[in-house]
């Protein structure tokens, strides 16, 4: 309504809501509602992303934790084998100086039986070109007795100390009585026979001794 002369409209306004209008706004209300829905339905991005890097770091942290295992196992390995290596070439060290002590103890100990079955085996029928010895003296003072002790790897007990002669040394003077001693690839000798000499020595110098005796007997008279 409006008055007569007057610019103000008094028409009541219309709420623009038709039957139309209600179904507009039901349409509007279904796609909100559908778009939510799919919205719902759609991959939560962010959630897999979270997901991806939790497995990612649990696959990094299982391939390092392998890798550790696998390098523990492989020094464990080597240290093993280290120290098997180790022990091995102790046993075969001392297996070695065991089987030298026993081998120069038997060789030791044969030398000994040699030299008492020659010493023993003392018959004349045993025997040809016999000779008196006339230079005991002479040849014993051509010896040098030494005193020694065996190396461990020949001997049981190498603090004992022995009396007697170095091989090279006693060949010059009486090579007779040194051998090769295959059984052990050393030089060795017959100790036997300086007991002859010393006999024979100690009569040497008894007879000296007689002669001086006499001499000074005959100076006094």
């Amino acid at each position: 309504m409006r008055f007569a002369g007057s610019k103000v409209d008094f028409t009541a306004p219309t709420t623009g809501v038709t039957a139309g209008g209600y179904s507009g706004a039901a349409g509007v209300v279904d796609v909100a509602d559908s778009f939510a829905a799919q919205r719902e339905k759609a991959p939560k991005y962010d959630e897999i992303a979270s997901i991806a890097e939790q497995t990612h770091s649990a696959e990094k942290r299982a391939a390092m934790e392998a890798e550790a295992n696998v390098m523990a196992s492989g020094i464990q390995a080597v240290s093993q084998a280290k120290a098997s290596q180790m022990t091995a070439e102790a046993s075969m060290k001392a297996a070695d100086k065991a089987a030298g002590a026993s081998k120069m103890g038997s060789a030791l100990g044969a030398i000994g039986s040699i030299g008492g079955a020659l010493i023993g085996l003392s018959d004349e029928t045993t025997k040809f070109d016999v000779k008196r010895i006339d230079t005991a003296l002479e040849t014993l003072r051509n010896l040098r007795p030494v005193t020694f002790h065996y190396k461990e790897e020949f001997s049981s007990s190498p603090e004992r100390m022995h009396h007697g002669f170095i091989a090279q040394e006693f060949q010059k003077v009486l090579p007779d009585a040194t051998y090769f001693d295959d059984s052990v690839g050393k030089l060795a000798i017959d100790t036997g026979d300086v007991i002859g000499l010393l006999v024979r020595a100690n009569q040497e110098l008894e007879a000296r001794i007689g002669m001086l005796e006499a001499k000074q007997a005959l100076a006094t008279v």
